[in-house]
């Protein structure tokens, strides 16, 4: 079972997206990450181990970075 929690989409400048991933990170170093629509949603928990893949293709008019992290739910 799957349940969606949160996206975002969005254009902006590097250096913006440069801040919010750093607020990201340290978030994740902390150990939880706080995305959701709703107050409502708690944290998610981040434990070990995490799997991350980097995917960086360049294209003929862009190139797309993808990050790809995942990790098992902290009751399992």
């Amino acid at each position: 079972m799957s349940k969606h929690v949160f996206d975002l989409s969005e254009k902006a400048t590097h250096d913006l997206v440069a801040g919010q991933l750093r607020a990201l990170a340290d978030q994740f170093a902390r150990g939880e990450v706080d995305l959701s629509y709703d107050d409502w949603h708690s944290p998610t928990a981040v434990v070990d181990p995490v799997e991350v893949v980097v995917d960086l293709t360049q294209r003929k008019h862009r190139v797309d970075l993808v990050i790809h992290l995942s990790w098992p739910h902290a009751t399992e």
